[in-house]
């Protein structure tokens, strides 16, 4: 749901016997640093070096063997992130038709977009310089920003799913509409605030001790939970608190979508069930198509299917308003006969009635001749929020090993160790992965996305 770290930095004195030979002529570092703190120069008292050529060897070496891949990784979420979510807010904000699904979607860019061009740009310059970030302010900013974002993201995540659930298995209520959806995408900023500002207090410089050959030692400053806090219980409470409200949310958007896919199997079911009927009494009778119609249905079928379609219009959690419009269209083109009797008339006149008072539909269901499928926008917001969740549960499995084992990092090789770090940064991947998903997904973005590339080609051009 937010952002939090635990103060590890796997430096221990198994990392340094790398430069043992260093150590040869170790008066030469002692006297080139003009930062060492102890009592006089006896090798018998601890002596911490903070600057010098001693301690950019340590520097350098702990992030080219351990944090190089995390660094190359974060970059490219960078790369691909920056464009990918502009991408997004242009072609949304300035190339879509206004619906509710609009407004969410511009919401989670612009968050992403924000998280790219802060998180990530911190992210990289504290992994180039992770014993040497003595910022305390930035760290407190940069943090606060990542963990508000997340926790915006995840409130509009939750609002996703239950227009979703509203559009597809509540339809005789009201879906969230696009006034709503603005509203709430403003109270996402306050809630990010209201679950993250302890972040602001918790976070800043900690100050991290690098053990070489024994007195002397390596003093170096990062941004992590600050010195002052590092001691106390707030950090463990807080992470106890993130952990919990992520996995209760991770438990409410399963649940909506649960209640989707129910549905929408039920309405496959039925539309297999229609379709064979249709079938079977188009292959015992002609049917008239000089009016060029493609519906599978009669007007007679529909007369004879009736007491079936009043039973499903009655179970309003299993048949969508997506799904009753589709077969009112179907039915309003299939004129078998230029005068319908009036039976056949009060038929097709019930089936509009069940759609009154729901002007709201998902614009973006995929229709082809008499087939129906589950709209593209709901599947496309599913997979956003199902790599929303995966992304952050590499994770918080890694914060809760370490809380439980706190020796757990120590013990890892330098590989695992770097393997560890990519795995910290999981989450990243939630600010990026979201314009790659919309590609995939909706044709009409990609095909936005091609015109937008090919302007800016034809501009460069000329």
């Amino acid at each position: 749901m937010a952002f939090v770290e635990d103060n590890t930095t796997g430096m221990d004195s198994n990392y340094t016997n790398e430069i043992d030979h260093r150590f040869s002529n170790i008066s030469v570092y002692l006297n080139a640093t003009g930062n060492i703190s102890g009592s006089g120069r006896q090798l018998n008292r601890p002596i911490f070096i903070s600057s010098g050529p001693l301690f950019d060897d340590v520097s350098d070496k702990y992030m080219t063997s351990v944090l190089l891949p995390s660094l190359v990784y974060v970059s490219f979420l960078l790369l691909v992130g920056i464009p990918g979510n502009l991408m997004v807010i242009y072609v949304y904000s300035l190339k879509w038709r206004a619906n509710t699904s609009r407004v969410f979607i511009l919401a989670l860019g612009s968050y992403d977009f924000i998280n790219c061009v802060t998180s990530l740009t911190t992210e990289i310059v504290l992994l180039s310089r992770f014993l040497n970030f003595d910022f305390p302010v930035w760290c407190k900013v940069s943090r606060f920003l990542s963990a508000s974002i997340n926790s915006g993201s995840t409130f509009i995540l939750v609002a996703i799913a239950t227009d979703r659930f509203l559009r597809i298995c509540k339809i005789h209520k009201d879906p969230i509409s696009v006034e709503l959806a603005r509203s709430l995408v403003f109270i996402s900023v306050f809630f990010a605030v209201l679950t993250s500002w302890p972040v602001l207090l918790l976070y800043g410089s900690y100050t991290v001790i690098i053990p070489l050959k024994p007195p002397v030692f390596v003093q170096g400053k990062t941004c992590l939970v600050s010195d002052s806090m590092v001691e106390t219980m707030y950090p463990l409470i807080f992470v106890i608190f993130l952990l919990s409200a992520h996995f209760l949310v991770d438990i409410v958007l399963i649940a909506l979508y649960s209640f989707v896919g129910r549905v929408i199997y039920h309405q496959q079911a039925f539309r297999k069930s229609m379709i064979i009927n249709s079938s079977i009494k188009n292959s015992t009778k002609p049917v008239n198509k000089s009016d060029g119609s493609n519906s599978n249905f009669t007007v007679d079928e529909l007369e004879e299917h009736r007491p079936t379609l009043k039973k499903a219009q009655s179970e309003n959690k299993r048949i969508s308003l997506v799904f009753w419009k589709k077969l009112s269209l179907d039915y309003r083109r299939s004129k078998v006969q230029k005068n319908p009797s009036s039976q056949k008339k009060k038929v097709i006149k019930e089936l509009k009635q069940s759609l009154k008072g729901h002007p709201s539909i998902d614009s973006n269901t995929a229709k082809s001749g008499s087939k129906f499928r589950a709209g593209r926008t709901t599947f496309m917001l599913f997979l956003v929020t199902v790599l929303f969740i995966l992304s952050f549960l590499p994770y918080s499995i890694l914060v809760i090993v370490r809380y439980t084992d706190p020796g757990f990092y120590t013990r890892l090789t330098s590989g695992g160790k770097a393997v560890y770090n990519v795995f910290l940064r999981s989450y990243l991947l939630n600010s990026v992965v979201n314009p790659l998903v919309y590609c995939f997904v909706s044709k009409e973005f990609r095909s936005r996305c091609k015109d937008v590339i090919h302007s800016l080609v034809c501009c460069l051009r000329d």
